[in-house]
């Protein structure tokens, strides 16, 4: 895991990321000094790109006296550089949770806030819920699943009728289409009004 040291003054502008700058991780108490992981901006950026809306990091960078002051754990991801507490207009905590849950499902810290999302890349496995003020470890974020256009396709035509698969289920894809399943695809679509 490559943690990087950066300096707001003089780095500050410069983008680690399509999306990511140094000033965007650096410690809410002004100090010049911001340590940032490789990987958890790779992480972000991930998230970024999925939501395609602007990831807001609430809390990156600590020193540990900052962390203290603030009450954040004793052993904390932020000191490390390692996490971020972030925020998306529009997308809840939970959704957050669970895209990131998918991106590292054996890994890293996940935590769900009332307006925030704590995420880190930490190289254990950690998960827990802070909506009711009391931190309660859960067993994860499950609920997100990448279902690629093909297989809404594949379960629309099966679902519909036009194409039933093999004694196992699979539609073997790899096939042609018969002229019959053509011409039946072709009717149920005049019939629906499609072009």
């Amino acid at each position: 895991m490559g943690v990087k040291s950066y300096s707001v003054k003089t780095d500050g502008s410069k983008y680690l990321s399509a999306n990511f700058k140094v000033s965007e991780f650096k410690c809410n108490d002004g100090s010049d000094v911001v340590k940032i992981s490789d990987e958890l901006v790779s992480l972000l950026q991930k998230i970024r790109d999925h939501f395609g809306k602007a990831v807001v990091i609430n809390s990156g960078y600590r020193t540990a006296a900052y962390n203290k002051k603030v009450g954040g754990a004793s052993k904390s991801q932020h000191v490390q550089g390692t996490a971020a507490d972030i925020v998306i207009s529009g997308v809840s905590p939970l959704e957050v949770a669970q895209y990131a849950e998918y991106l590292q499902p054996k890994s890293g810290g996940i935590g769900v806030y009332t307006t925030f999302t704590h995420v880190d890349v930490r190289t254990t496995r950690s998960r827990w819920d802070s909506r009711s003020g009391k931190e309660v470890v859960v067993s994860g974020w499950p609920g997100y699943s990448e279902e690629t256009e093909l297989d809404k396709a594949v379960a629309w035509i099966t679902s519909a009728g036009i194409m039933q698969g093999n004694s196992d289920g699979d539609l073997m894809l790899d096939q042609p289409l018969t002229r019959k399943q053509y011409v039946l695809l072709e009717y149920r679509k005049h019939l629906a009004g499609l072009k």
